[in-house]
């Protein structure tokens, strides 16, 4: 049995590229082959394909409606248009994407959702059954790296580091106003923001009255090294349904780096999954209690080896491991589909 990834070159960036790479992989032990297409003309009627949204899905049932299809399911589109989409035909394409979601999840062979959350929202929106022909994974780019935790003075210093856009929905000024009562009771305390937008950083830095904040952009290959020397990562996120389903990559990328994360406790695929994690500040609704826990982050003496073991016990070698999950979608895939 064929299968054919239908992956537009519009849909890869680093975070779909490893998790498709993952899904090729479990494919690979199940099926007899495995294509990369852009072009669903390429699609034979018996062939299983793989999908990365719920239009793409439907494409291909326009083309033949038996085709065999596993959908990946990123995001929660029309939750997500109604909180950053703006143009006047917003309304349409909340319909439009509420049609395309209920139409594919009631004709997928086999779903992929990033966080149990996701699955418990679309199960309940349009009410479908979908515990045998689906998996959770969550969305990662990066292994752990073991010599990111030694590097000198890395957890001697109360360095915090926001890599990104200064779009909203990242909660700036909530990040921003809590490095303000950092530096009130931390005058040492260093922000460094990575972003390709930088004037719009410096309003914010001036809007906030900071001093001790650096402002820069790199590649994100060059980005994925620098950010190893800093203590602490923001990833603040406002508690509504298109963040409690979702597995921001940026936390991935603080574990990977021994990075302390301050992160907000409304994505429900942390809150799950990050119980074990020995340093980490969650976020709550109380300021002085948030800085007051800061506080008591800065007067332990971190243990640099015991923070890389807890770290891969508990998280990647599960949550963040790609071959628990090969191993995992393999068994699925065997059960429900490549029999």
């Amino acid at each position: 049995m064929r299968t054919k990834i239908f992956f537009p070159k519009g849909d890869q960036h680093d975070a779909t590229i490893h998790y498709m790479k993952i899904v090729e992989k479990a494919l690979w032990t199940v099926s007899s082959e495995v294509v990369y297409i852009d072009d669903l003309s390429k699609l034979d009627p018996d062939d299983i394909v793989v999908v990365v949204n719920a239009k793409a899905h439907l494409q291909v049932l326009l083309k033949n409606r038996h085709q065999k299809v596993i959908c990946w399911y990123q995001g929660i589109m029309p939750e997500e248009l109604k909180v950053n989409y703006t143009k006047k035909d917003k309304w349409f394409k909340i319909i439009l994407w509420t049609i395309f979601e209920y139409l594919s999840l009631r004709t997928v062979s086999f779903a992929l959702f990033v966080s149990d959350r996701m699955k418990e929202h679309y199960t309940k929106k349009y009410k479908v059954s979908l515990d045998k022909k689906s998996y959770i994974m969550p969305c990662f780019n990066q292994e752990l790296i073991k010599e990111a935790f030694f590097v000198p003075d890395k957890y001697k210093k109360a360095t915090f580091v926001y890599a990104g856009t200064m779009s909203k929905w990242q909660c700036i000024d909530e990040m921003l106003s809590f490095f303000k009562k950092v530096e009130s009771v931390l005058p040492e305390a260093e922000l460094t923001i990575y972003t390709p937008e930088k004037d719009i950083a410096k309003e914010y830095i001036k809007k906030y009255d900071l001093s001790n904040v650096i402002i820069d952009y790199l590649p994100y290959q060059q980005l994925s090294k620098e950010i190893r020397k800093f203590k602490y990562g923001f990833l603040i996120r406002k508690d509504i349904e298109m963040n409690r389903v979702a597995t921001p990559t940026k936390m991935n990328t603080y574990l990977a780096n021994g990075i302390i994360p301050i992160y907000s406790d409304c994505v429900y695929a942390f809150r799950e999954n990050l119980t074990e994690l020995d340093y980490q500040l969650k976020l709550s609704q109380n300021d002085e209690q948030n800085v007051n826990n800061l506080l008591n982050l800065e007067r332990m003496d971190i243990n640099t080896e015991g923070f890389f073991i807890n770290i891969n016990d508990n998280i990647f070698n599960s949550f963040y491991s790609s071959d628990y999950h090969i191993k995992n979608l393999v068994d699925k895939f065997k059960e429900e589909l490549y029999k």
